[in-house]
């Protein structure tokens, strides 16, 4: 999801977005770990690319946390009786 899309405004949508967004979180998880074990295996490991990869890593982790709420919110729209009676 790119920050100039809106979020969508399904629960299908959401729970979609939710599994891959779920997906990349994932893989940059494991990623970090590996770079991580080879920058303590290795004195002259990159820094840089391991920063740059946290940073990606939590803003997908942020994704997540926006796409879990948003879900939570509909789901409790749809649970809510009508206000109109």
């Amino acid at each position: 999801m790119d920050r100039e899309h809106t979020m969508p405004n399904t629960l299908e949508e959401l729970r979609t977005l939710e599994r891959h967004v779920e997906r990349e979180w994932w893989w940059l998880h494991g990623a970090i770990n590996a770079v991580a074990q080879a920058r303590t295996e290795h004195e002259h490991g990159d820094l840089r690319s391991f920063r740059e990869m946290q940073a990606q890593a939590l803003e997908v982790d942020r994704q997540r946390v926006q796409i879990a709420l948003r879900i939570a919110e509909l789901a409790i729209g749809l649970n809510e009786p009508s206000r109109s009676q």
